[in-house]
């Protein structure tokens, strides 16, 4: 659905009926309908999920149909997609980064310091692989063309063919054996609820599943982490594997102390002071404030991480409620500090922009060793959080998506008991403490609550049809010709961004298309 390049018709057709726009991000910044989907507009941040997440956790409620150990051999193919090196993901494991933690005396325990999130180029699929697509003689690609409906045998459950339509009128049919809808997390979700079984309800919905169970993340920062150590041995920033691709550690909580105290699967990093706030004296931070929110912002990150870095309303941004100083203020601490704004600007400028591995972001250097601390964590599987139609249409004639995402209690309290555990850690073993921003750190999460850029949940993967939408080999249940691989297949959504794992599971699809094809 879209062209080679941004077609603002195209994506308009993604336009949802939100039922609270201060819970969920506009479709304009989450989706993009154009060759190369999302990847197009992504960070390049690359996170699996962890053995925890197959677990059968009383807390969680939910269990995946295949485990750990089923998705782990994907993950060296993903990453070769994804242009993020190798599969590792423990600084313990890389040579250059062994034995040297987060900061001095930080040991792996209960709490770890060692887990690593990898960065792509950031890779556009587009780009990257649009050559191979226009020369492959086993592939085509049909553009500007959006499938609008799924249309199925009347007496059994089988595809006859996709409809499709452009946005100029054409009609177009699709007949194949095996049909993959990989339409990202919402929009597989919108294309099965619009397409009726033979039974009358909609494809997919054979439980009463199909649309429930709307997750995304819990995110923000409502503490910083004061560091006893010396300062300069902190990790504060990104670092390079030995084949120079950047990684970042995060605190994360061990398996088994996961399991004994119930909690949600949550991480933490490292993060910069809020930019719109010129209180933090720093002239790089105003700097890169100022050109964030410029006109020329959209040459330096995409419009969701500009909003999110700025301050704007965007549901879940780390500092959605933070102040915003004058301009002028901006100004007054670029120009109180202007060789370390213009080693800044040089430094980042040549990483970001002439550099084949692009750096991700930047990180500024705290003298006084105190840093905010970013989570990122599960959002518990909730039946009533959730997307249907809406009455409203789009310029196809589909019916829009109405999306109603919802947290609770127990998703706060996820993130405050973390903290907590967390802060203990720090001071059992003498290496600092967390500092919160307000006494009411349950009232700072709800206030930055929100989601809508990882879509997970609404075409759960289950054993049995009673229990979800697709099976362990991503079939739609009952169905042995319709095949769904997109985020909204997760059972839960751990601490991981959604990229890496789809592409894990896209890759495993493959291979088990390719069995039945042999057979």
């Amino acid at each position: 659905s879209g062209r080679w390049r941004p077609d603002a018709r195209a994506q308009a057709l993604a336009d949802a009926v939100l039922a609270d726009d201060r819970v969920h991000s506009p479709s304009s910044i989450t989706t993009r309908r154009q060759v190369g989907g999302t990847s197009v507009i992504w960070g390049g941040r690359c996170v699996p999920f962890d053995p925890v997440d197959f677990d059968r956790r009383e807390s969680i409620g939910a269990a995946w149909p295949i485990g750990y150990e089923d998705v782990v051999p994907h993950f060296q193919r993903a990453c070769d997609w994804l242009v993020c090196g190798r599969a590792v993901f423990d600084a313990d494991e890389v040579p250059t980064l062994r034995g040297r933690p987060l900061v001095p005396g930080f040991p792996d325990g209960a709490v770890r310091n060692s887990a690593l999130e990898r960065w792509s180029l950031p890779t556009d699929f587009a780009r990257e692989y649009g050559r191979r697509l226009r020369a492959s003689a086993t592939v085509r690609v049909v553009s500007p063309v959006t499938c609008t409906e799924i249309v199925t045998e009347q007496d059994r459950p089988a595809v006859r063919h996709l409809a499709a339509r452009a946005l100029d009128g054409r009609r177009l049919t699709v007949r194949a054996r095996r049909y993959v809808l990989a339409c990202g997390g919402l929009e597989a979700t919108r294309l099965l609820l619009a397409s009726r079984a033979p039974a009358g309800h909609a494809v997919g919905d054979h439980s009463g599943h199909l649309g429930r169970w709307y997750m995304a993340h819990v995110e923000g920062g409502v503490a910083r982490a004061r560091f006893t150590t010396p300062p300069r041995q902190t990790r504060y920033g990104y670092e390079r594997d030995v084949d120079g691709v950047y990684v970042r550690r995060r605190l994360s909580f061990a398996r088994e102390h996961l399991r004994e105290h119930g909690l949600p699967n949550v991480v933490a990093w490292l993060a910069n002071p809020e930019l719109p706030d010129p209180a933090h004296g720093n002239g790089p931070l105003s700097f890169a404030y100022l050109a964030l929110s410029s006109p020329l912002g959209r040459w330096f990150a995409p419009e969701a991480q500009r909003w999110s870095l700025t301050g704007r309303h965007v549901p879940g941004a780390p500092y959605g409620v933070a102040r915003r100083g004058r301009v002028s203020e901006h100004v007054r601490n670029v120009a109180r500090q202007p060789l370390a704004t213009l080693r800044f600007v040089g430094g980042f400028g040549r990483n970001r922009f002439l550099a084949r591995r692009r750096a991700p972001g930047f990180f500024v250097y705290s003298p006084d060793n105190a840093y905010p601390l970013q989570y990122h964590g599960e959002h518990l599987p909730h039946r009533d959080s959730r997307v249907t139609l809406a009455d409203e249409r789009d310029a196809l004639g589909m019916p829009r998506l109405r999306i109603d995402l919802r947290f609770s209690d127990a998703d706060v309290e996820g993130v405050v008991r973390a903290h907590e555990q967390w802060d203990a850690y720090l001071r059992a073993h003498g290496i600092g403490r967390l500092e919160y921003r307000s006494d009411d750190v349950a009232g700072e999460v709800w206030r930055r609550i929100g989601g809508g850029f990882h879509q997970a949940g609404t075409t759960r993967m289950a054993a049995c049809p009673d229990d979800g939408v697709v099976d362990a080999d991503l079939a739609v249940h009952g169905h042995a010709d319709l095949f769904v691989v997109s985020s909204s297949t997760f059972v839960t959504s751990s601490q991981a961004n959604s990229t890496f794992m789809v592409v894990a599971l896209a890759v495993r699809l493959a291979d088990h298309l390719k069995r039945l094809r042999g057979r």
